[in-house]
């Protein structure tokens, strides 16, 4: 069994986004990686991970969005600064 999670096989290019579980102090594990090629579809597949607990979706080091159970996501795009 493997952490990688795709929304759909793909002829084209795509990314490896990383979904992390949200505890009282920030990212909680290694998180999973999501194949996608946009940040839409990321979003889709992040969704329908959504389980009980917070989770944050990222691209490397660009945060994309933090979906709370039963809410809509806190935030749509932004970028992580240095």
């Amino acid at each position: 069994m493997t952490n990688i999670i795709q929304l759909k096989d793909y002829d084209g290019a795509s990314s490896a986004y990383r979904l992390y579980d949200v505890g009282r102090t920030g990212r909680e594990g290694a998180g999973r990686t999501l194949r996608a090629r946009t940040d839409t579809e990321a979003k889709a597949l992040a969704l329908k991970l959504l389980g009980d607990h917070p989770i944050e979706l990222w691209d490397r080091t660009r945060f994309i969005a933090r979906y709370w159970p039963g809410n809509l996501p806190m935030a749509i795009s932004i970028e992580a600064r240095h």
